[in-house]
């Protein structure tokens, strides 16, 4: 499989804002219009610039490599990590993370996450595990088995890609090592939204091979 678009390097914090539906056809404008300005970017280095600093000359210097946003949903703090394709306010959303202070069991994602649960539901979504590399963007310990989503729905880049989530899961505190033990009690610790390629979605569906599909968990 070609590699999915990588975040880039991210420090964890914590954060605030309001509820919006997520897709990788969001903008810079409309992630401002719906979460509010963002707090801090992180650079291609990893180097962490404040808004202030950045916009002050930090652009000028280095390469963003992720803009970091904060919001809370039900007493739960969550930093939003996103990478765009530019610095304008029509640059398009290329992959998301988003880590709440708490890990959530997969039945509470709606109440904490309802514009990424729209995502992860709908009759052209697809679910499934795998112990190969879903992702490189998760940042915290992750277990042998990762959960996914495929949402075909979502097209983006000229139907060349598919949306993604991709879940770090744990089971009270314990790695998943077995597809067999998620369910709706499983715990998400983090979770991405990224592109990946439509051919190799549709290949894998064919094959059955990496991929074990799975009954949706989230409905």
């Amino acid at each position: 499989m070609k590699k999915l678009i990588a975040l880039g390097v991210f420090v964890a914090l914590t954060f605030l804002s309001g509820q919006a539906f997520a897709s990788l056809n969001d903008t810079r404008a409309s992630v401002l219009a719906r979460y509010g300005e963002y707090r801090l970017v992180v650079d291609t280095d990893g180097q962490l610039w404040t808004k202030a600093e950045w916009e002050s000359g930090g652009s000028e210097k280095a390469k963003a490599g992720g803009y970091m946003y904060y919001f809370t949903r039900n007493g739960i703090d969550a930093q939003m990590e996103v990478l765009y394709d530019g610095d304008k306010p029509e640059s398009v959303v290329k992959a998301q993370r988003i880590t709440p202070d708490a890990a959530i069991q997969i039945k509470d994602f709606q109440k904490y996450f309802p514009e990424f649960y729209a995502l992860a539901v709908g009759p052209k979504t697809k679910a499934f595990a795998t112990e190969q590399e879903l992702t490189r963007n998760f940042r915290e310990q992750a277990s042998p088995v990762s959960l996914g989503i495929v949402n075909k729905a979502s097209l983006v880049s000229g139907k060349s890609y598919y949306t993604l989530l991709a879940f770090n899961i744990n089971d009270q505190g314990r790695l998943v090592k077995d597809a067999k033990y998620i369910n709706n009690d499983t715990y998400i610790r983090e979770f991405t939204v990224e592109r990946v390629w439509r051919i190799d979605v549709d290949d894998l569906a064919v094959s059955g091979k990496d991929w074990e599909w799975l009954k949706n968990p989230f409905m």
